[in-house]
């Protein structure tokens, strides 16, 4: 695996709208999404799904209206996350696959959640 110079450190206190339209834009190269929880906790597996179903709607956004209320949901997800102290760190790696064709790169999105009230 060969890691993207595309990653994204945030924390409470950073704007959720910016980092909303970051991880957008690398959810929009992604072809997989891959989401880790530093944690066990009810409240973490929640928003981790959350923020996992908002970056898919990034991926599959087919026009302008769906890419904008993806952008929108991964806000409101971010916007959760960071009210709870938590962090979100994500980057882009190129994934080689082997398939019946050859070996070809995957470019994948992944992200952990952490933080003091996962």
């Amino acid at each position: 695996m060969q890691c993207h110079d595309a990653t994204i450190a945030t924390a409470s206190g950073s704007d959720a709208a910016h980092q909303a339209e970051r991880l957008t834009a690398l959810a929009r190269e992604a072809r997989l999404v891959e989401l880790g929880l530093s944690g066990d906790s009810d409240v973490g597996h929640a928003l981790a799904g959350r923020l996992e179903t908002a970056l898919e709607g990034a991926m599959d956004a087919d026009s302008a209206q769906d890419l904008k209320r993806a952008c929108a949901s991964i806000e409101a997800v971010l916007g959760e996350l960071f009210g709870r102290g938590m962090q979100l760190s994500a980057r882009m790696t190129l994934m080689d696959i082997d398939g019946v064709l050859g070996t070809s790169r995957m470019p994948v999105l992944t992200a952990i959640l952490s933080g003091p009230r996962v």
